[in-house]
């Protein structure tokens, strides 16, 4: 009869798997990072993860942190942090091994940080590097500001770098365009204030662990797309 050599399906035998890679976008509203990460994603085969789309998949499936997150948001509250930490647990355990994700708009402080890395750990992932797109506040200001929204249709424009071809005028269904409740100057200035108060510190966190990489965003939109796509 033929003997089987058990060391030779040991563990230590078997090829080790692929981590799975997260990559964390970092920067001040208006920084680009929702615009880069997606670009990225499209070319690499990454998955973008925003955090609001991250709470309406689970809420679409039906997970059990979704259908928690569900109740507080139909209640119009914040979802507290620890729900958000099971739908982040969640969405790595269905992540594939080698799989990479870019995560933007979480972690938003160091709490959150720290408990990325843990659950990254328990899911088999690491945190490979934090991408802090660096824009200054002058350019914020003037992005967010010259921002314009069409209230009937959803398209964007900018008054600058993408003006409609008729002033105040949507190009797609001839609405007239109207500056978003989160772009006035005094709800701009207290989203920055909140930014350098709560976010800005996790600049810091990944600077300590040597993983933070500076990427100047004051370019085109290609261009800060392929200087992220040269850091991952």
């Amino acid at each position: 009869s033929l003997l089987l050599n058990l060391s030779t399906v040991q563990p230590s035998n078997l090829p080790p798997k692929k981590m799975k890679n997260i990559v964390v976008f970092l920067g001040a509203p208006g920084a680009g990072k929702g615009t880069a990460a997606a670009a990225v994603a499209a070319r690499t085969g990454a998955r973008h993860v925003s955090t609001g789309a991250m709470l309406r998949d689970a809420v679409a499936r039906g997970t059990p942190a979704g259908l928690e997150a569900k109740s507080y948001m139909e209640a119009g509250g914040l979802v507290p942090d620890e729900v958000l930490y099971r739908m982040v647990a969640e969405l790595l355990a269905a992540t594939p091994d080698g799989a990479t994700l870019f995560f933007d708009g979480f972690p938003r402080n160091e709490a959150q940080a720290a408990k990325l890395d843990e659950l990254a750990a328990a899911s088999g992932a690491t945190v490979a590097s934090a991408l802090l797109l660096d824009v200054s506040r002058e350019a914020l200001l003037e992005r967010l500001g010259g921002r314009r929204v069409c209230p009937k249709c959803g398209a964007g424009f900018h008054v600058k770098s993408l003006p409609p071809k008729v002033e105040g005028v949507c190009d797609a269904c001839g609405a007239e365009l109207v500056t978003r409740v989160d772009d006035q100057p005094a709800t701009i200035a207290h989203r920055l204030e909140v930014y350098e108060s709560a976010t800005a510190p996790v600049v810091g966190f990944y600077e300590k662990a040597g993983k933070l990489r500076r990427i100047d965003a004051t370019g085109t939109p290609e261009d800060v797309a392929k200087a992220v796509e040269a850091q991952v």
